[in-house]
């Protein structure tokens, strides 16, 4: 997959089957200063809370790449800091609750500046103080699974 472009429908679609109509979707971003089109769900029923959902494919995320998706309409963001590990956060910034956005190895808010690592969600810059709430975040095979 090509990180500056979302997750290709065909996969999208695989995930979104598997998990009976619970649809997600994780766009990869490239780096700092590249855009990366974040894709939009259609509204599936969701799954039970702390259930692990599909939210795309590890090999859409390059190893300290960053990606964003929802799980149960809620946004997260991913990070992958190995070839087989990831992390996942709260997309909600700490300071007033922005989405924030992949941003290479970092989240960016685009409301008021603040950055935070992927590898830990910690602050970098503020005004957010507090590092961003961490989900459970697992590789299965191929998939990166997020629980929210």
């Amino acid at each position: 997959m090509n990180p500056e472009k979302s997750l290709p429908r065909r996969s999208f679609l695989l995930g979104a089957g598997a998990l009976g109509g619970s649809a997600v979707a994780l766009s990869a971003c490239a780096g700092p200063g590249q855009d990366a089109a974040a894709s939009s769900a259609a509204a599936g029923p969701a799954v039970p809370a702390g259930t692990p959902v599909r939210v795309g494919k590890l090999s859409d995320v390059q190893v300290g790449g960053s990606a964003s998706g929802k799980v149960n309409g809620k946004a997260v963001v991913v990070f992958r800091p190995t070839e087989n590990t990831v992390v996942a956060y709260d997309a909600a910034c700490t300071h007033a609750g922005c989405p924030v956005a992949p941003a290479g190895g970092e989240f960016d808010c685009p409301c008021h500046g603040s950055s935070f690592k992927g590898s830990d969600g910690s602050v970098i810059t503020g005004p957010a103080r507090a590092p961003l709430g961490k989900l459970q975040a697992a590789v299965d095979g191929e998939w990166i699974t997020v629980s929210a």
